[in-house]
Formats: C-alpha cells, structure tokens, sequence
C-alpha cells in the first residue's frame, strides 16, 4: 500500500499514532532496511515490535547525510580543487599583494605601458608578465598558479594610454566559478585598477626622488662654476629644485597613507576574517558567502562602493595630479642636466636654460595649488562620511594621518 497507519492494540484506528510513522513507496519501512540506526540510544530491537520508521529517525539521518555531503563537498573544494590557494593568488597577483612582483612588473612594463592603448598588444605584455615572474619570488608559486595568470587588455578609447586598459587576468575554471563568479571577478579587476594606479603613481614618484639625487650630485661638482659663470641660472635651479622636492613630498605622504591603508588596514584585516569565516564553514553557501563578504569588505575599504564615490573621485583626481607632477619633473630635471652639460662642453657659450627653468617652476606652483585644493576636497568628502557614521576607526585615523598637524585644516579659505 501507499501509506501504513499504525493500528493500536484496542483495534481502533489511532491517529496520533499515526502521525508519527509514515512510508513511501521505495522508503525505507524497517529498521532493517536501515543497518546500524541507533536513535537516542535505542537499540534495534526497541523497533522490531513496530516494524516502522518514525519521523525522528528520518529527520535525523537526512541531517547527518546532508552534514557529511556538505562536509565533504566543502573539503573536496579546499583541498582537491585547491580553492584557498587560487584565492591567495587573486591576493598575490589581482590585488598586488606580491610587492616584488609588483615592482618589477612596474619596472619593465613601464616603457610598453606609456605608448597609445592602440599601438599595445596582448601577447606583448604576456612576454613582460612572464619576465617578471621568472625574476621574483612568484616564479615559486605552482605551475596551475602560474599557467593560469595572464593579461587582459579593456576596449581602448581615443586619446588613452596602455596604461588604462592594462589588467592582469586570473582564469577560473569548473568548479571554481562557483565561488569566483563572473560578478566577483569584475570586483576583482575594479580592485586591482585601482591599486594599480596607486602603485604606478609611487612608483614614479620613487623614480623622481633617484633622479633628483643624481642630480644633486652631479651639481656639488658644478656648483662653483654655475655661481661664476650663471648665477641666475643657479639661483633659479635651486629654487626649482626646492620646490619640486617640497611638491614631491606632500603627494608622496599623501599617496603613502593612502596605500597603507588599503593594503594593511582594509586587505589585510578582509583577508584575516575571510580565512577564520573559511575555517568555521560547514557549508558551500558559507564558502560563497565569507567569499562574497570579504569582497564587499574591499569594495568598502577601498572606496569602491557606491556610497563611497566622492572619496574615489577626489582620490583618482589627486592621483592624476600626482601623474602631472612626475611628468613635470622629468622636463625640469632634463633642463637642469641640459645646462650642465652646456657648461660643460661650451664653457663661455651662452646659457638659455634659466628660462624654461623659471617656466617649470610656475608650473609646479600651479600643480601645488591644485593639489592643495583637491586634497582639502578629500578631507571634506572622508569627514562628511564620518558625520554621516559611514566610516570605520581606521578610517577616522586615515583621515588624521592626512592631516596630522592642522597644515591643510588652516589653508582652508575663511567663510
């Protein structure tokens, strides 16, 4: 029959009894059907007189069943398919955690980078990735690691340098995309853009310092000739050298905490509690969610999110600033080496050089406005987002390293 009803010994029908047995056709009907059940302690024979299955019996193996498939499924992911050790690569790789990687990516890729989007081609850049790789500590990452890191360049648009469109690409394959979704690896990739400008932009500011010494240096030997020969000139190089060094030093503090806070305070701390919420999972819905959790840490630490916007904004623009400046002072810096190089060869010829020099300086005066001005917009933008309670401690702290000592507090203009 379709259903068994438990008959009591009186002989009328009981249906609280019956209520708690019941057998499907294919289910099993005894507790022989089921080897080894043990339900709160009972032994096989407390069922024999019953014959049937309860409710509780059931409900209690589909639980353990279900608690071992998931426990099993959540192990196979984890060590199998080897499902943390991808997720460290997207850290190592899509979110620059390697920093000599990094660097050196940065170091050969630099010349490649600033041509036209258009004139670059992938297969180029493939060649720059795997240098770089053989030359740092990642070429000791497995080989399913390094075969699967790769470079993917966005449409270009009129106008855009490589630069732009330059990503670096992870590929993900069954059953990996269940965790690392397409969704997920877009958050990935706006993640790493902007890291990557951040690093590009320390990176350049790094090489305007080393070419600033040598600079310096190559002036100690000059400097008697140039206040004999040209003291204008003189004058008006050190002047600009000053304050190019003054100029680069504000964007550098400005980028510095910009950069230490996101990859300590915000990848660091996600990365810590994705690792511990992992631990605990019981269930591939847990994985997926400690995974989606710690992406939506990201994108909410790193300024990605929609309510974050004005911050990203102000910082991309301040950025760019930055850009100018490292372009600026390479002009300058040339200029400088040109007319030490002029003195040198022609040592009574004339010396146009204190001109450009002067126009240089302007230029970064104009810059250092700029500059000013932007970042008193970010200071406004992360405080309305304190007022708001939008914002963490770290945050809060971020906002007081920017302006340790008042300095752009006081700039502001009186209303």
């Amino acid at each position: 029959s379709a259903a068994s009803l438990a008959m009591p010994s009186g002989g009328g029908p009981s249906w609280k009894a019956a209520a708690t047995t019941l057998a499907l056709p294919g289910d099993a009907r005894t507790v022989e059907d089921i080897p080894g059940l043990n339900i709160n302690g009972s032994s096989e024979a407390d069922f024999m007189g019953r014959k049937e299955l309860p409710f509780a019996a059931l409900n209690a193996l589909v639980e353990q069943a279900a608690m071992r498939t998931n426990n099993h499924l959540v192990a196979l992911m984890m060590d199998h398919y080897a499902l943390g050790e991808h997720c460290l690569a997207l850290r190592r790789f899509l979110l620059l955690g390697q920093g000599d990687f990094v660097e050196s990516l940065l170091d050969m890729a630099g010349s490649e980078l600033s041509r036209n989007a258009s004139d670059v081609y992938r297969h180029q850049l493939q060649g720059v990735l795997d240098m770089a790789v053989r030359q740092t500590n990642a070429q000791f990452c497995s080989p399913d690691v390094l075969a699967r890191l790769g470079v993917k360049l966005l449409q270009p648009s009129a106008g855009e340098k490589a630069w732009d469109i330059f990503l670096l690409d992870y590929a993900i394959n069954s059953p990996l995309h269940v965790v690392f979704t397409p969704a997920a690896l877009q958050k990935y990739d706006r993640a790493f853009a902007f890291l990557w400008r951040l690093r590009r932009v320390s990176h350049g500011l790094a090489g305007c310092w080393s070419q600033q010494m040598v600079l310096q240096r190559h002036l100690v030997s000059w400097l008697p000739k140039l206040r004999s020969r040209a003291p204008e000139l003189r004058m008006e190089m050190r002047q600009t050298l000053h304050k190019c060094a003054c100029l680069r030093n504000e964007i550098h503090h400005f980028v510095q905490n910009i950069q230490s806070y996101v990859m300590c305070e915000v990848l660091e701390t996600s990365w810590a509690k994705l690792q511990r919420g992992w631990k605990k999972s019981l269930d591939l819905d847990q994985v997926i969610a400690e995974h989606q959790q710690y992406l939506s840490s990201l994108e909410e630490g790193a300024f990605l999110a929609p309510r974050t916007e004005p911050v990203l904004t102000a910082i991309i623009a301040l950025l760019g600033l930055a850009l100018e400046f490292t372009e600026l002072h390479d002009q300058v810096c040339s200029s400088a080496f040109e007319a030490v190089e002029v003195l040198h060869s022609e040592p009574d010829g004339p010396m146009p050089f204190a001109r450009s020099l002067a126009e240089g300086r302007a230029q970064i005066d104009q810059l250092g406005a700029s500059f000013l001005a932007r970042l008193q917009s970010l200071l406004r933008a992360l405080e309305a987002q304190a007022t708001l309670g939008q914002v963490s401690a770290d945050l809060r702290f971020l906002i007081c390293r920017l302006d340790f000592n008042g300095y752009y507090e006081n700039k502001r203009p009186l209303r």
